[in-house]
């Protein structure tokens, strides 16, 4: 048995490809706006339209209703599972639509609860910035729904082409109207590639012969059972919103420009683990579920053991390359008059420890996948709870006592913490499909970053601070020390013979060697 690895690579390189469009997006936006008030008002109201979502906990429902879209297309029709997942976006693009509304005609009110530390002016451009992009958020809404069915039905590969073209839209908008101090490119180009993902998913539902109902009432979805869904989550979307707002208010009030640098470091990181956390999860899900319905337990261990392995593996070929050659990557891509030495040292301090947190979220992805299929759902989303109101305290007295090195901290534990709960619920209600890391494997990978880090560390000596450099020499320094320490991890790796760089390398060259006997004339 072993990872379905043609899906993931689908989805891999669909997800590089939109990596590098928001590293595209991101450059621009620094090189426009930099960590001016303008752009930290707009990542405000970018985290409102969040909170909206969040509230309508859409993740939370796909993961519910698709284990119902499954049974019903099995048992009665694809057009009477599909009506389950219209009369569901139908009262979720309601609700968001209703709190969008809400928001709006608090003013400044809501604002002020999110970002306390902001200038009066500041504020209202957050609310005037909201009044348009807040009325996105219902067309996201219905496109996340509408793209978990399409996940549902097994097609890789296109919730993710989507991302692509929404992306592209953004780029073309900040390329023709984009300038120094103009947020309504921001607000427009938010606006053209949401509308353009949205109508991109509703062009893959129709060849899948899919047709919108606007029924409130559904036989295979009972008011009800509706009612219990929301009532399970109800708690954890509250909790969320106490954690959003009471970290995003003790991140404004640090020093002007650190908002912005934050979220900017939280575009990349959102794309990164995107492209190598949520195709072993995606995959997962779909996998798991099948190994479930056989009811042998050893089998479902192996493979969340193998889902652990690769994840964990996954998680130091990203953290160890960036921790290389990050400095000069973001200094070559994002340094200069607006963006200057000591943003880019916060950036990059941001972004490790984003990326050493993946390897709590790849365990937290797994599990949280696997606890939907075997447990009660409603349990986890009230451990979390508890998770998100607790984190939410230790959050703000680290912000507040340490400043920047509170939120570093405070990262890390937060994505701790949100894993633990899977995992716990998994080995009290499911231990027969408790699955660990194979400690074998682990230690194997675990050397290999130790040897990856010793060589990165006794060549540091020979380079100059990143600002010293030019963005030319600067650029060539990154990529040849991330180059460096990826090559010696891979190579440790083989050399140690890590289980899936193996498998990997195995069927690489298996695909060559069909390869070049497929070219061989007879």
């Amino acid at each position: 048995m072993s990872l379905d690895y043609r899906n993931i690579g689908v989805l891999f390189s669909l997800n590089s490809l939109n990596v590098i469009l928001n590293v595209v997006i991101s450059t621009l936006m620094v090189y426009l706006f930099g960590t001016s008030p303008q752009v930290e008002a707009f990542f405000a109201a970018s985290v409102l339209g969040t909170a909206v979502s969040r509230f309508v906990n859409t993740g939370q429902l796909v993961e519910i209703i698709v284990a119902r879209y499954h049974r019903i297309k099995q048992e009665v029709s694809p057009k009477a599972a599909m009506s389950v997942v219209s009369t569901l976006s139908n009262y979720m693009v309601g609700i968001a639509f209703l709190m969008v509304l809400a928001f709006v005609a608090s003013g400044t009110g809501i604002v002020n609860l999110l970002v306390p530390g902001f200038k009066d002016t500041t504020k209202y451009q957050v609310w005037q910035i909201f009044c348009v992009t807040g009325f996105l958020m219902p067309f996201q809404i219905a496109t996340n729904l509408f793209q978990g069915m399409l996940n549902a039905e097994n097609i890789y590969g296109k919730v993710e082409f989507t991302s692509t073209v929404s992306q592209v839209c953004n780029i073309a908008i900040l390329l023709i109207w984009g300038r120094e101090g103009n947020a309504a490119s921001l607000v427009v180009a938010l606006t053209i590639s949401v509308l353009a993902q949205f109508g991109t998913t509703i062009y893959y539902l129709r060849q899948l012969g899919y047709r919108h109902t606007w029924l409130l009432r559904n036989p295979y979805f009972p008011l009800r059972d509706l009612a219990r869904t929301l009532s399970a989550t109800s708690t954890y979307m509250v909790s969320v919103q106490i954690y959003t707002f009471i970290f995003n208010a003790g991140l404004s009030l640090l020093p002007p420009g650190t908002f912005a640098i934050y979220r900017y470091a939280e575009l990349i990181y959102g794309k990164v683990s995107n492209v190598f956390l949520i195709p072993i999860s995606t995959v997962f899900f779909n996998e798991i579920n099948r190994f479930i319905t056989q009811n042998n337990g050893q089998l479902v261990k192996r493979y969340v053991s193998k889902n652990l392995n690769f994840s964990y593996f996954i998680g130091f070929l990203i953290v160890l390359p960036f921790w290389a050659g990050g400095q000069y990557l973001i200094w070559t891509l994002w340094g200069g008059v607006k963006f200057n030495a000591q943003d880019v040292q916060r950036v990059y301090e941001l972004l490790c420890v984003f990326f050493a947190a993946m390897i709590c979220s790849g365990p937290y992805m797994i599990f949280r996948k696997l606890a939907v299929s075997v447990t009660r759902p409603e349990l986890q989303y009230y451990f979390w709870s508890i998770i998100h109101v607790i984190s939410a305290t230790i959050g703000y007295f680290l912000i507040r006592t340490l400043g920047f090195e509170g939120v570093l901290i405070q990262l890390f534990l937060q994505n701790f913490l949100m894993a633990s709960v899977p995992m716990l619920t998994v080995r009290h209600w499911k231990r027969a499909y408790f699955g660990l890391y194979d400690p074998g494997e682990i230690l194997k990978i675990t050397i290999s970053l130790v040897i990856g880090a010793a060589t990165i560390w006794s060549i540091t000596n020979y380079w100059n601070d990143y600002m010293t450099y030019d963005k030319l020499s600067s650029l060539f320094i990154g990529i040849s020390l991330a180059i460096i320490a990826l090559v010696v991890f891979i190579g440790s790796s083989l050399l140690l013979k890590v289980d899936e760089i193996q498998l990997i390398r195995t069927k690489v060259m298996h695909r060559f060697k069909v390869g070049n006997e497929k070219d061989t004339p007879i």
